[in-house]
Order: structure tokens, then sequence, then C-alpha cells
């Protein structure tokens, strides 16, 4: 008998005091569209692992909330027969409505800080988290290994991910720009499936190497980015609010 109750304890004291370590652990979210079809197809050599201690700039980026909202707002601010015709929102209130939420923004921040990397920029609209890191604290972070390929159309070596980030955090996660310089940005140049977003499209990093910067131009300035690409979040989201 008193067997059977210390056994039954024991049981119980294992359950309160030592949880199973997964129960508090975010399950593992998988991204998309980091890995370009040359890489995975092996059109592009293999050249050697990128070297541990280099240091990366990457973005998290992060998607935009009530999209159903956003669209009728978008008409709405478009439409001349609309009250809100061009009654564009500020920052802060884009942000309110339509960015991630301050708790949101805030754990990918420590989800950043707590694997090593240092928080270089972050944004009114909540949109990105610019961190720094090197190539070790990528590839423990991201569940990856970042290598050097050979370009298959330019006589250069690019590097990539060899497969598909991944990251132990609940927040939705739309992109981790930097992932990749299979293409580099030109002034004079650039087109749609260029750049270093998803499915090629153009970050602001991207415009910034390709010698454009757009902080303290007015809205007038961005609507070819708008036209060229409608699908764009971070680009349609510009459309809304005047840029000061």
């Amino acid at each position: 008998m008193k067997t059977r109750v210390l056994a039954r304890f024991f049981v119980f004291a294992s359950l309160v005091f030592f949880p199973a370590s997964d129960q508090a652990q975010p399950s593992l979210q998988v991204l998309h569209s980091h890995v370009r079809p040359e890489v995975s197809n092996g059109q592009a050599a293999l050249v050697g692992p990128l070297p541990q201690t280099q240091r990366l700039h990457l973005s998290i980026v992060l998607p935009l909330r009530n999209q159903d909202e956003l669209t009728r707002t978008l008409g709405q601010l478009y439409d001349p027969s609309s009250p809100r015709f061009r009654k564009f929102l500020s920052v802060t209130e884009f942000t309110e409505q339509f960015g991630p939420t301050a708790e949101d923004y805030q754990a990918v921040i420590d989800f950043a800080k707590a694997n090593g990397f240092t928080v270089t920029n972050t944004p009114a609209n909540r949109l990105l988290v610019s961190i720094n890191g090197t190539v070790d604290q990528v590839q423990q972070a991201f569940h990856v290994k970042m290598n050097n390929y050979q370009h298959p159309t330019e006589d250069r070596t690019f590097f990539s991910p060899d497969r598909e980030p991944s990251l132990t955090l609940s927040v939705p996660v739309m992109h981790i720009a930097g992932l990749n310089n299979y293409s580099i940005p030109r002034p004079a140049a650039g087109g749609w499936g260029s750049g270093t977003g998803p499915s090629g499209q153009h970050l602001p990093g991207d415009w910034r190497a390709a010698g454009w910067d757009i902080r303290g131009r007015r809205l007038q300035h961005m609507r070819c980015y708008v036209e060229f690409w409608p699908r764009y979040w971070l680009l349609r989201s510009c459309d809304i609010y005047e840029l000061r």
C-alpha cells in the first residue's frame, strides 16, 4: 500500500514540478519564398558555406492586420464620391488600425534579442524589425545553413539559405529580408522579381542600396511604385498616408 501511495505521489510531483518541456514552446513557424529556384533545383552550384562570423543585415517583415478593412479604406480614399476621399491617414492612425499590435511587435523584438541579434531599427509603423547578426546566429535562429553559390547568369557568387527559414515564434512573420543577395538593385534598372522581398518584391533596403532615398518625400513621389507593384503591402501602405 505504501509503495503504491509513494508511486502515485512521484507521478503527481513530476507533473506539477517538471511539466513537459514543449508545453510552453510555440510551434515552429515555417516561412516561404526565401530560396531561389536556382538554388533548389541545383542550377546554382554550391561553392561553400558562408563564414560563421560574417555579419548579415536582415529585416523581419510582419504582415498587416485587418486586410478587408484596409481594402475598403483604399477604395474610399480614391473614390471621389466618398466622404473619405483623399483624407489620408497619419502614420499613427495607419499603424493602430492596420499595423501589428504593440504586443506582437515587442514579441518579435524580444525574439531577436534572445537569439543574439542587435536590433538596429524599429520603424513607427511596426512593419519591420531590422536586425544585425552573425551567420551562426542566423543559422541557429532560423534553422538554415547559409551558403555561397555560383550565380548562374552573372560572374559572381551569391549567398542564400539552403532551405526555407523557420522560427520558434507565435507571432506571424511575412518574410525575412536580406537572407540572399541573388539580385543586386541598380539605380537605372529594377523590375518585378528582382528585389529581396517576397516573390522578388522590393523592400526599402533595396531602394536605398540602389541610390533611392524616400525619406522626406511626399506621396506623389511614391505613386509609380504603387502602379508598378499594386499588390505590395508596404508600398500600398505608403499610398495611404503622406510621408513627411
